[in-house]
């Protein structure tokens, strides 16, 4: 959809009301993002360090899985935080997806807490600490946004969380000559930041 289809739609919604006009720009809003989402139009929307964050993860996926298995990777990432932030941003909530949101919020403030310990504390990896830290999550975020989004939205978010778990994490806290440890360095840092700045 151009911007200019865009535009008509609210013109047109907004004759006929303004609690269907938000609607409908919301719908369109999501619509544009599942067409536009890409590194590109993403660090428009987002904050500069979750971007740095997002690319790191986007590598070390490429390390792993090859340059394609990446870029779907972090296309359903990218599509998935954007979309969560449209929502947000319109008040789509309810008050019961509201406290879900913010125990997501928390458990992610965990987890990343966790990843930044395993980093820099040797020999103190706990996969099952981990792995159940990453279910909880991925729980979290599909009671919330599953009143909102679409089933192909849904399966994204599985995409996401299957990779990021056990095996993944194995790897990326594997002793020896570990080809991931740049890439951990930087997501350890961003994520202090991030963290120290109250943005997770």
């Amino acid at each position: 959809m151009s911007w200019s289809s865009y535009l008509s739609s609210l013109a047109v919604a907004e004759a006929e009301g303004g609690s269907k006009s938000k609607s409908i720009g919301l719908r369109v809003q999501k619509k544009l993002i599942g067409k536009m989402t890409s590194k590109k139009t993403a660090k428009i929307l987002i904050d500069d360090e979750l971007f740095v964050l997002i690319d790191e993860l986007g590598a070390l996926a490429a390390l792993d899985k090859g340059e394609k298995f990446s870029e779907k990777l972090i296309k359903d990432l990218l599509k998935l935080v954007v979309k969560v932030a449209i929502l947000m941003k319109n008040d789509q909530f309810s008050d019961e997806e509201v406290r879900t949101s913010l125990k997501f919020m928390q458990k992610l403030n965990a987890l990343c807490m966790t990843l930044v310990s395993f980093h820099e504390v040797a020999f103190s990896y706990d996969r099952s600490f981990l792995v159940k830290g990453i279910t909880d999550a991925h729980t979290l975020i599909k009671n919330l946004v599953s009143r909102h989004l679409t089933e192909k939205s849904i399966k994204r978010i599985d995409n996401v969380f299957g990779y990021f778990n056990g095996e993944f994490f194995d790897q990326l806290f594997g002793t020896g000559d570990n080809k991931f440890t740049s890439h951990l360095d930087r997501i350890a840092t961003v994520l202090t930041k991030l963290m120290d700045e109250d943005k997770l």
